[in-house]
């Protein structure tokens, strides 16, 4: 009696598990909810029910359904379960294999190399704990399992591909190379295209067409929807093989639902051949699969190369602003709908840099950041390739869709939400119903509509303070330039005094801090030029900003000439002010100029700022003026220059215990966060400044430990000491000064700091 009703409740077990299966989400008519409901309950009554095989199989089957399942805050709320039910089968199967089915042991080892690969490539886990799991399993799978142990193999090796270790990698894959492909955990086609994606990322690009030689060779089969080896593109291009590389990425480039790596492919080899159009026609068209966010490890390498992309797409002029379009349900959503190329590629660069860090430490080697960096600033392979014409128009330069979250189609629906967003209250939904009346007005072709709320919006970001949006005002006030050149709108006064108010405001946090590259400031500046109103400062607006894009691109001449065409224009109140010029010695002072900036100072003569001048003073023989005015002016100094000019006087001249005092009274200053534009032109010089006063102060033999005060947003932090105070300057120029690099086009500056 008892063994006939256990057979009925493993029967109906049975039947319950194969209902299940047809709930799946990769079933026709899969219902995900009902799928996870019924696979959470039916493990649960297979776990009370204690017979080892029904067991086994709805264990496995309870373990993929766990990957459908979403998470709120790390994917290892997901994960982790998942991992523990495979273990336990694991263990299950080790005791007594004859009571596990084949097929449900083959899907469990399929599991353990996705978990794997996720560790891996996507949410990634230490690799000293991933190796430790590789190993366990190594242990638990026998000889007669070998597709299990291939595919703990690539697991391995992609995990060292991930470190760098290039010598490991080379072992594993030789090894690798002389079995076959099992076909129980693998599509062989997919091995080879991942194998060819490792190399070239690790820069064997001579590897990674050797990885796919038996798939072109027709020795393994290729699926019909991968025909195309997007996967040869760059290691084509690098070997030489121009023509194949053309004909492969106009082949397949306008190709809808690519994977990660191959949009990164296209993308990087259209800013590496001088195609940044095509390229941004590229990103354009892949924006929902990347997104600008960069959460997993294959990511950050698209992230990287859409961030090159865009950089090269600015250093030639190309920015533009264009549309996002929002297509969710969510009435009262607040996503931005105006982009700009350089925006994006400063968000996609920061994330994509500040993932590579998290998985250097993850990784216990500098390698991924390495490379992720090397790409992000890669230099042209061949210049001015030339490109077959698109086999589609440019999605880029299309005119949008309509908002889905604004009605108003035509110029008076179109005002009236203007005017409606005018009444918003809070600052960001404000501007993105500014925003959405814009998209729609260039969807509408109303350009008169889209200046004035191009100009509303910028009013709006103008009123805010805080830097993020510092982007979102430049490109704005580009636009509305850009449309009075092209006649789209009438340079009417009250636009044009619109746009002289912001003028000066966009350019001076524009040359402060990391934003726009240094080509579309001066581009900004002509088209300004092009708009001077005679009688008012708006040349003197353009020719001081001029001087300072000069001294920003390390170029003394022309700042020199710039600064003399701006002195032969009437003297005005703004710019004879103490910060003007204060601002005034300091490019000449960046620029290495002692006599300019000397005579700069000329009009504030005895001025506490006059400390500015203290290296120029020593290099110019007047050391007692340096040491008068560090005694009248070291007790005020707080601003970035004058505490960047007292510490490098005293290291210059080996007043330490001076220096200390100065050092640790700034504190505040080198306290700085982890946003993409904080590291401002002024810290530079005073990073390195702080680094070398602390350097001294080390070698002299201060080694005690210290504490760094409390911030308002910091408790005070123990263990400081000056050698690690120098370190961490160090690190901080040697990465940060990078992004200045970048949207200036040279290293002048950071030799001079570093030097």
């Amino acid at each position: 009696m008892l063994s006939e009703r256990a057979d009925a409740g493993g029967a109906e077990l049975r039947r319950r598990y194969q209902e299940a299966r047809k709930l799946c989400p990769d079933e026709p008519g899969g219902d995900k909810e009902r799928y996870l409901a019924e696979m959470e309950a039916l493990h649960a009554d297979a776990e009370a029910y204690g017979e080892p095989g029904i067991l086994f199989e709805i264990r496995i089957e309870y373990a993929y359904s766990l990957g459908f399942k979403g998470w709120t805050k790390h994917s290892r709320e997901a994960v982790a379960p998942r991992l523990r039910v495979l273990r336990k089968s694991l263990l299950m199967w080790h005791e007594a294999p004859h009571l596990c089915d084949g097929s449900s042991v083959e899907a469990m080892w399929t599991q353990f190399y996705r978990l794997l690969d996720w560790y891996t490539r996507f949410d990634p886990e230490p690799a000293d704990r991933t190796r430790r799991l590789i190993d366990e399993l190594e242990r638990y799978c026998p000889p007669t399992r070998p597709a299990a142990r291939y595919a703990l193999r690539v697991a391995r090796m992609r995990l060292e591909a991930r470190r760098g270790d290039v010598g490991e990698v080379e072992r594993l894959w030789r090894g690798l190379r002389t079995q076959d492909v099992p076909t129980e955990h693998f599509l062989p086609d997919g091995v080879a295209r991942g194998d060819a994606t490792m190399w070239a990322q690790l820069g064997h690009h001579e590897r990674a067409i050797e990885a796919m030689a038996p798939v072109l060779a027709g020795q393994i089969p290729a699926r019909s929807d991968r025909v195309e080896h997007v996967d040869c593109l760059l290691p084509y291009l690098h070997t030489g093989r121009v023509a194949e590389a053309v004909a492969l990425h106009q082949r397949t480039y306008a190709r809808s639902g690519m994977k990660l790596e191959a949009v990164a492919a296209h993308l990087e080899f259209c800013a590496r051949t001088g195609n940044e159009e095509r390229g941004l026609d590229v990103l354009h068209r892949n924006l929902g699969r990347m997104g600008y966010g960069c959460r997993y490890v294959v990511e950050a390498w698209t992230a990287a190369a859409a961030a090159l992309l865009c950089l090269r797409a600015a250093a030639k002029g190309l920015d533009r602003e264009w549309v996002w379009a929002c297509t969710c349900a969510d009435p009262g959503c607040t996503d931005l709908a105006i982009w700009s190329w350089a925006e994006l590629g400063a968000q996609l660069r920061w994330r994509a840099g500040r993932l590579a860090r998290r998985v250097d430490e993850l990784n216990g080697t500098s390698a991924f950041g390495e490379r992720i960096d090397a790409l992000v600033h890669a230099e042209p392979l061949v210049e001015g390739l030339e490109l077959p014409p698109g086999i589609e128009p440019p999605s880029h330069l299309a005119v949008p869709p309509p908002s889905v979250h604004l009605d108003a189609a035509d110029a008076a629906g179109l005002r009236e939400g203007l005017e409606r967003a005018r009444g918003v209250e809070r600052p960001r939904p404000r501007i993105v119903l500014t925003q959405q009346v814009m998209q729609n007005a260039m969807a509408a072709g109303e350009p008169g509509v889209l200046a004035d709320a191009r100009l509303r919006l910028l009013d709006d970001l103008l009123g805010l303070g805080w830097r993020g949006w510092a982007r979102h005002r430049f490109s704005a006030l580009r636009e509305l330039f850009r449309m009075l050149d092209e006649g789209t709108v009438a340079a009417a006064p009250e636009r044009l005094d619109a746009l002289w108010r912001a003028v000066p405001v966009v350019l001076d946090e524009s040359l402060t801090r990391p934003g726009p590259h240094l080509r579309q400031v001066r581009d900004l500046l002509d088209a300004a030029e092009r708009r001077v109103r005679p009688g008012t400062a708006d040349l003197h607006h353009v020719r001081w900003f001029r001087t300072e894009a000069a001294a920003r691109a390390g170029d003394a001449g022309a700042a020199r000439g710039a600064w003399a065409r701006f002195r032969e224009l009437p003297p005005v109140e703004r710019y004879a002010s103490r910060e003007n010029v204060l601002r005034c010695v300091g490019w000449w002072l960046d620029l290495g100029c002692d006599g300019e900036a000397i005579e700069a100072m000329a009009p504030l003569a005895g001025d506490d700022r006059e400390d500015l001048l203290l290296l120029s003073y020593l290099r110019t023989g007047r050391t007692d003026d340096a040491r008068a005015v560090h005694e009248r002016t070291h007790p005020t100094a707080s601003g970035h220059p004058e505490v960047t000019a007292h510490l490098r006087y005293c290291a210059e001249i080996g007043l330490l215990d001076r220096g200390r005092e100065i050092l640790h009274r700034a504190l505040p200053l080198f306290h700085g966060s982890n946003e993409d534009d904080d590291f401002t032109f002024a810290d530079m010089r005073l990073y390195a400044a702080g680094a070398r006063v602390c350097e001294l102060l080390a070698e002299a033999g201060h080694a005690e430990n210290w504490t760094w005060p409390a911030d308002a947003c910091c408790e005070p932090e123990d263990d400081w000491t000056y050698a690690r105070l120098a370190r961490e300057c160090r690190g901080s120029v040697a990465e940060e000064s990078r992004r200045w690099e970048e949207v200036l086009g040279t290293a002048f500056h950071t030799r001079a700091v570093t030097g």
